[in-house]
Protein backbone atom coordinates (compact mmCIF):
# COMPACT_ATOMS: atom_id res chain seq x y z
CA UNK A 1 0.00 0.00 0.00
CA UNK A 2 2.66 2.17 0.95
CA UNK A 3 4.66 1.35 -2.53
CA UNK A 4 1.28 2.52 -4.34
CA UNK A 5 1.18 5.55 -2.32
CA UNK A 6 4.57 6.40 -3.22
CA UNK A 7 4.20 5.48 -6.95
CA UNK A 8 1.17 7.85 -7.45
CA UNK A 9 2.88 10.91 -5.25
CA UNK A 10 5.71 10.81 -7.90
CA UNK A 11 4.22 10.63 -10.53
CA UNK A 12 2.06 13.73 -9.46
CA UNK A 13 4.75 15.19 -8.61
CA UNK A 14 6.45 14.54 -12.40
CA UNK A 15 2.92 16.12 -13.50
CA UNK A 16 3.04 19.05 -11.56
CA UNK A 17 6.72 19.91 -12.57
CA UNK A 18 5.85 19.01 -16.44
CA UNK A 19 2.90 21.65 -16.47
CA UNK A 20 4.71 24.29 -14.56
CA UNK A 21 8.17 24.22 -16.20
CA UNK A 22 5.97 24.12 -20.16
CA UNK A 23 7.23 27.53 -21.24
CA UNK A 24 4.30 30.08 -22.36
CA UNK A 25 4.21 30.13 -26.48
CA UNK A 26 6.44 32.92 -27.63
CA UNK A 27 4.92 36.12 -28.86
CA UNK A 28 3.76 36.25 -32.43
CA UNK A 29 6.28 38.98 -34.13
CA UNK A 30 4.38 40.08 -36.87
CA UNK A 31 6.08 40.24 -40.26
CA UNK A 32 6.79 43.56 -41.75
CA UNK A 33 4.67 44.30 -45.10
CA UNK A 34 6.92 45.11 -47.74
CA UNK A 35 6.12 48.93 -49.44
CA UNK A 36 4.71 48.44 -51.94
CA UNK A 37 2.38 46.17 -50.29
CA UNK A 38 1.88 49.18 -47.48
CA UNK A 39 1.47 52.08 -50.23
CA UNK A 40 -1.17 50.12 -52.56
CA UNK A 41 -4.17 52.37 -53.00
CA UNK A 42 -7.27 52.38 -50.32
CA UNK A 43 -10.48 51.40 -50.86
CA UNK A 44 -13.31 53.88 -49.72
CA UNK A 45 -15.80 52.05 -47.12
CA UNK A 46 -19.13 53.19 -47.54
CA UNK A 47 -19.55 55.89 -45.29
CA UNK A 48 -16.64 57.46 -47.97
CA UNK A 49 -13.41 57.35 -45.56
CA UNK A 50 -10.26 56.01 -46.65
CA UNK A 51 -9.40 52.19 -45.05
CA UNK A 52 -6.23 51.10 -45.48
CA UNK A 53 -6.75 47.56 -44.76
CA UNK A 54 -8.62 46.90 -48.35
CA UNK A 55 -7.49 46.16 -51.38
CA UNK A 56 -7.60 48.40 -54.22
CA UNK A 57 -10.60 46.29 -56.19
CA UNK A 58 -14.26 47.68 -56.95
CA UNK A 59 -16.72 46.40 -54.29
CA UNK A 60 -19.44 45.24 -57.28
CA UNK A 61 -15.75 43.10 -58.78
CA UNK A 62 -17.79 44.30 -62.08
CA UNK A 63 -14.95 44.56 -65.35
CA UNK A 64 -16.02 47.24 -66.82
CA UNK A 65 -14.70 47.87 -70.46
CA UNK A 66 -12.66 51.35 -70.55
CA UNK A 67 -13.85 53.87 -73.45
CA UNK A 68 -11.94 53.43 -76.24
CA UNK A 69 -12.25 57.07 -77.19
CA UNK A 70 -10.76 58.17 -73.86
CA UNK A 71 -8.08 55.47 -73.58
CA UNK A 72 -7.37 57.00 -76.85
CA UNK A 73 -7.14 60.46 -75.84
CA UNK A 74 -5.08 59.45 -73.17
CA UNK A 75 -2.23 57.71 -75.05
CA UNK A 76 -2.29 60.70 -77.33
CA UNK A 77 -1.35 63.07 -74.51
CA UNK A 78 1.14 60.17 -72.70
CA UNK A 79 2.85 60.69 -76.26
CA UNK A 80 3.40 64.30 -76.23
CA UNK A 81 3.72 64.15 -72.36
CA UNK A 82 5.48 61.09 -71.44
CA UNK A 83 4.68 59.76 -68.17
CA UNK A 84 7.16 57.15 -67.08
CA UNK A 85 6.06 55.29 -63.89
CA UNK A 86 6.10 51.71 -62.52
CA UNK A 87 3.11 49.35 -64.19
CA UNK A 88 1.31 53.01 -65.41
CA UNK A 89 -1.78 51.38 -66.09
CA UNK A 90 -5.50 52.95 -68.28
CA UNK A 91 -8.60 51.73 -66.81
CA UNK A 92 -12.48 52.14 -66.88
CA UNK A 93 -14.23 54.11 -63.75
CA UNK A 94 -16.96 52.49 -62.84
CA UNK A 95 -19.45 54.98 -62.85
CA UNK A 96 -22.61 53.07 -61.14
CA UNK A 97 -20.00 51.84 -57.88
CA UNK A 98 -20.70 54.97 -55.16
CA UNK A 99 -17.97 54.95 -53.19
CA UNK A 100 -15.71 53.64 -55.55
CA UNK A 101 -16.33 56.42 -57.98
CA UNK A 102 -15.94 59.32 -55.44
CA UNK A 103 -12.95 57.94 -54.83
CA UNK A 104 -11.49 58.23 -57.77
CA UNK A 105 -13.11 60.90 -59.09
CA UNK A 106 -14.01 63.36 -56.03
CA UNK A 107 -18.38 63.01 -57.45
CA UNK A 108 -21.21 62.14 -55.84
CA UNK A 109 -23.69 59.93 -57.35
CA UNK A 110 -25.88 62.98 -58.32
CA UNK A 111 -22.65 64.12 -60.25
CA UNK A 112 -21.56 60.47 -61.65
CA UNK A 113 -25.05 60.75 -63.57
CA UNK A 114 -24.18 63.76 -65.23
CA UNK A 115 -21.08 61.52 -66.74
CA UNK A 116 -21.18 59.11 -69.63
CA UNK A 117 -17.84 57.40 -69.21
CA UNK A 118 -14.44 57.77 -67.56
CA UNK A 119 -11.42 56.55 -67.50
CA UNK A 120 -8.46 56.77 -64.98
CA UNK A 121 -4.47 56.26 -65.71
CA UNK A 122 -2.29 55.51 -62.38
CA UNK A 123 0.85 53.45 -61.54
CA UNK A 124 -0.57 50.45 -60.20
CA UNK A 125 1.97 49.98 -57.77
CA UNK A 126 0.22 52.76 -55.51
CA UNK A 127 3.52 54.01 -54.15
CA UNK A 128 3.20 56.48 -56.96
CA UNK A 129 1.46 59.95 -56.36
CA UNK A 130 -0.31 60.54 -60.01
CA UNK A 131 -3.22 60.37 -61.34
CA UNK A 132 -4.76 61.05 -64.34
CA UNK A 133 -8.93 61.40 -64.94
CA UNK A 134 -10.54 61.64 -68.23
CA UNK A 135 -14.68 61.50 -68.25
CA UNK A 136 -16.83 62.46 -70.87
CA UNK A 137 -20.43 64.46 -69.75
CA UNK A 138 -23.95 64.01 -70.93
CA UNK A 139 -24.13 67.54 -71.71
CA UNK A 140 -21.77 69.79 -72.49
CA UNK A 141 -23.17 72.37 -70.33
CA UNK A 142 -22.61 70.46 -67.20
CA UNK A 143 -18.34 70.36 -67.53
CA UNK A 144 -17.52 72.96 -65.68
CA UNK A 145 -19.68 71.68 -62.82
CA UNK A 146 -18.13 68.59 -62.82
CA UNK A 147 -14.81 70.36 -62.92
CA UNK A 148 -14.99 72.08 -59.42
CA UNK A 149 -16.51 69.04 -58.11
CA UNK A 150 -13.74 67.05 -59.13
CA UNK A 151 -10.77 69.72 -58.11
CA UNK A 152 -12.52 70.22 -55.06
CA UNK A 153 -13.19 66.81 -53.81
CA UNK A 154 -10.59 64.20 -55.23
CA UNK A 155 -8.24 63.95 -52.09
CA UNK A 156 -4.55 64.85 -53.18
CA UNK A 157 -3.30 62.19 -50.56
CA UNK A 158 -5.87 59.03 -51.76
CA UNK A 159 -2.67 56.85 -51.19
CA UNK A 160 -2.20 57.07 -47.56
CA UNK A 161 1.41 56.92 -47.29
CA UNK A 162 1.96 59.48 -50.80
CA UNK A 163 0.67 62.75 -51.70
CA UNK A 164 -0.04 64.55 -54.58
CA UNK A 165 1.25 68.38 -53.97
CA UNK A 166 -0.44 69.87 -57.62
CA UNK A 167 -3.83 69.00 -59.07
CA UNK A 168 -5.29 71.12 -62.15
CA UNK A 169 -8.32 70.09 -64.01
CA UNK A 170 -9.44 71.67 -67.71
CA UNK A 171 -12.82 71.01 -70.18
CA UNK A 172 -12.60 71.31 -73.72
CA UNK A 173 -16.44 70.45 -75.25
CA UNK A 174 -17.35 67.33 -73.25
CA UNK A 175 -14.47 66.67 -71.54
CA UNK A 176 -13.37 67.09 -68.24
CA UNK A 177 -9.24 66.24 -67.54
CA UNK A 178 -8.20 66.06 -63.96
CA UNK A 179 -4.44 65.63 -62.98
CA UNK A 180 -2.72 65.64 -60.30
CA UNK A 181 0.69 64.71 -59.29
CA UNK A 182 4.15 64.74 -56.74
CA UNK A 183 6.20 67.27 -58.85
CA UNK A 184 9.09 64.91 -58.64
CA UNK A 185 7.35 61.88 -60.65
CA UNK A 186 5.18 64.32 -62.88
CA UNK A 187 4.73 68.00 -64.12
CA UNK A 188 0.93 68.61 -64.15
CA UNK A 189 1.47 71.67 -65.64
CA UNK A 190 3.17 70.51 -68.76
CA UNK A 191 1.07 67.45 -69.09
CA UNK A 192 -1.73 69.55 -68.93
CA UNK A 193 -0.58 72.23 -71.52
CA UNK A 194 0.56 69.65 -73.98
CA UNK A 195 -2.90 68.73 -74.20
CA UNK A 196 -4.13 70.82 -76.74
CA UNK A 197 -1.84 70.47 -79.38
CA UNK A 198 -1.95 66.29 -78.88
CA UNK A 199 -5.74 66.36 -79.08
CA UNK A 200 -6.66 69.28 -81.39
CA UNK A 201 -8.67 70.93 -78.78
CA UNK A 202 -8.66 74.07 -77.16
CA UNK A 203 -9.55 74.86 -73.32
CA UNK A 204 -13.06 76.02 -72.44
CA UNK A 205 -12.13 76.09 -68.56
CA UNK A 206 -8.91 75.39 -66.56
CA UNK A 207 -8.16 75.88 -62.73
CA UNK A 208 -5.68 73.92 -60.15
CA UNK A 209 -4.71 74.05 -56.56
CA UNK A 210 -1.76 72.90 -54.59
CA UNK A 211 -1.45 70.87 -52.02
CA UNK A 212 -1.91 71.78 -48.13
CA UNK A 213 1.18 70.42 -46.94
Amino acid sequence: MKKALICLSLLAAMALTACGGAKEPAEATPTPLPDDVMNQPATPDGDGEVDPGMEMTPETGAEVTADAELSGMVDKIYEAYPVELMMMTTSAVDLSDESWCTYNTGLTAEQAALVDAGVLSESMTGSQAYSLVLLRVKDEADAQTIADAMLENIQMNKWVCVMADKARVVTFGDKVLFVMSNSELADVDALIEAAPEALGVTFNYDQSKTAEM
